[in-house]
């Protein structure tokens, strides 16, 4: 008895001392909402505050009754280590979810890479093993999702490849392939849906004008076309990351709200069930691996 009253009391020490360290390496500024942001990356966050996450950011600033500052680091390789890691900012507002580089909150927003086509050019693409494909200029950034779906289907030889890595200083690559798209240098392109629709909009289009057909994921292997966006906090803040949990779950009406102002195309957050067509519908092509084009 007495072995197990030591063990209990060993197992409990051990718990509370996990538990101080967990607290104690909790470094969130509790007077400020300090953001980690890139300066010129719409329409997610510029440092003018006019993407959708600085929107959100701001929502976060008033729920929690504290100001928004920002530490802005362009959103290259090292960006986390640079920012979150150094403990210059406490949060990161968009960024996918299952990270190993962060601590993830919940997911707010689910996206997806997309076709993309102006209404009235003929294009009938409804699915991305449409025959139509076979005669049309497709624009893509070489190395996406996309890409797996367009070897899939034999389309590779249509493609007009753009840089995967850019510099944003000289050129936005989802800007050049929309305004190629406009002025008819493709006829669809494969692109983010949220980074598409923010292009068209700079341009002056409005949904009316334009189709945006979401690629889902399929289980194949051929990759990932659809993501869930979180928040993220560093390694071992749990108590803050059960505060955003919290905020996510309670304003997510407002969230939703945020994210269509800004016209961003979103899925389903709870996507049902993925069946298999029963009418040689896309979901069967895409299982079964059939190819559309000859």
């Amino acid at each position: 008895m007495y072995k197990f009253f030591l063990f209990l009391l060993s197992i409990s020490l051990i718990y509370f001392k996990s538990e101080a360290r967990e607290s104690a390496i909790e470094a969130v500024d509790t007077e400020n909402l300090r953001v980690c942001a890139d300066p010129a990356n719409m329409p997610f966050s510029n440092d003018k505050q006019q993407g959708y996450e600085n929107e959100i950011a701001s929502l976060i600033g008033k729920k929690l009754g504290i100001p928004v500052v920002y530490d802005y680091f362009p959103q290259v390789i090292g960006y986390v280590r640079s920012t979150l890691n150094k403990k210059k900012c406490d949060i990161i507002i968009g960024i996918t979810a299952n990270n190993d580089l962060v601590l993830n909150t919940i997911p707010y927003m689910r996206w997806a890479y997309s076709m993309v086509y102006l209404k009235d050019t003929g294009v009938e693409v409804d699915r991305p093993d449409h025959p139509q494909l076979a005669d049309l200029r497709i624009g893509a950034q070489a190395g996406t999702p996309p890409t797996f779906l367009l070897q899939r289907y034999n389309l590779m030889s249509k493609v007009r490849p753009y840089n995967l890595t850019f510099d944003p200083r000289v050129a936005v690559i989802g800007e050049t392939m929309i305004e190629d798209l406009i002025d008819g240098m493709v006829d669809i392109v494969y692109m983010s849906g949220p980074i598409a629709s923010h292009y068209l909009a700079k341009n002056g289009l409005s949904k009316s004008d334009y189709v945006i057909i979401p690629l889902e994921s399929t289980d194949q292997g051929w990759g990932k076309m659809d993501y869930y966006t979180t928040m993220g906090v560093r390694d071992g803040e749990t108590d803050w990351k059960k505060k955003l949990n919290k905020f996510i779950k309670t304003n997510q009406k407002e969230i939703d709200m945020i994210l269509n102002k800004h016209n961003i195309p979103v899925l389903s957050l709870r996507p049902g069930k993925r069946k298999i067509a029963d009418d040689g519908g896309t979901t069967e092509a895409l299982i079964r691996g059939r190819a559309p084009v000859q």
